[in-house]
């Protein structure tokens, strides 16, 4: 599998982010790799997520810090979602087969 290829399996969320993380924040999470892919970056087959909340004009919006080890790449994104979560970091790994959305102490 090429680095272009990571991430185009079908997509599993674990039964522990499922009742954590809202729906709408689960879907940000994988269009943001969507469209990393989009771009030509070069895609680890593991990528974390980091989960926090910024008021900004007293709003809350979530912010999703996105990193990985190889080739290192680290951005912060701003969502405008129904439910933000505070302290939370994901993996989504792609083995393969199949992509997985799960809780670091899941693995």
């Amino acid at each position: 599998m090429t680095t272009n290829e990571r991430f185009s399996s079908d997509k599993y969320a674990t039964k522990g982010v499922s009742e954590r993380v809202p729906l709408d924040t689960q879907l940000a999470l994988w269009s943001i790799l969507d469209k990393r892919k989009q771009r030509g970056d070069t895609l680890d087959c593991l990528q974390v997520f980091d989960l926090t909340i910024e008021l900004v004009d007293g709003e809350p919006l979530q912010v999703v810090r996105n990193r990985q080890e190889k080739p290192p790449h680290e951005e912060t994104i701003y969502l405008d979602v129904t439910e933000p979560v505070e302290g939370i970091t994901l993996w989504v790994i792609d083995s393969g087969e199949y992509c997985t959305m799960l809780f670091p102490n899941e693995y």
